[in-house]
């Protein structure tokens, strides 16, 4: 979803980018101190997992759909024939 509104509406995700991801992939806290950073000198660095506590997903949709196709397809047949059904209905009104 977001590569296709960045491929059609560039400007508009540029924006909504801006607004919202930012956000969450910083935080609030002061930046560790020089003395601990490994940048210019050996030290207490290459953390195996990131200092970020932000928001996480607990489970992920698309990796569902991705493990069950043929759930995922028997899903969306019904949806489909469940919308294709009400609109027919209020056609024949």
């Amino acid at each position: 979803m977001v590569a296709v509104l960045g491929r059609f509406l560039p400007r508009f995700m540029d924006k909504l980018m801006e607004l919202t991801m930012y956000r969450t992939q910083h935080s609030d806290r002061p930046s560790k101190s020089k003395v601990d950073s490994a940048l210019y000198h050996p030290g207490y660095g290459l953390h195996e997992r990131g200092t970020n506590k932000g928001w996480m997903r607990r489970n992920s949709y698309y990796v569902k759909m991705s493990k069950y196709p043929l759930a995922s397809a028997a899903i969306a047949a019904f949806v489909g024939a469940a919308l294709w059904a009400a609109v027919s209905a209020k056609q024949k009104d």
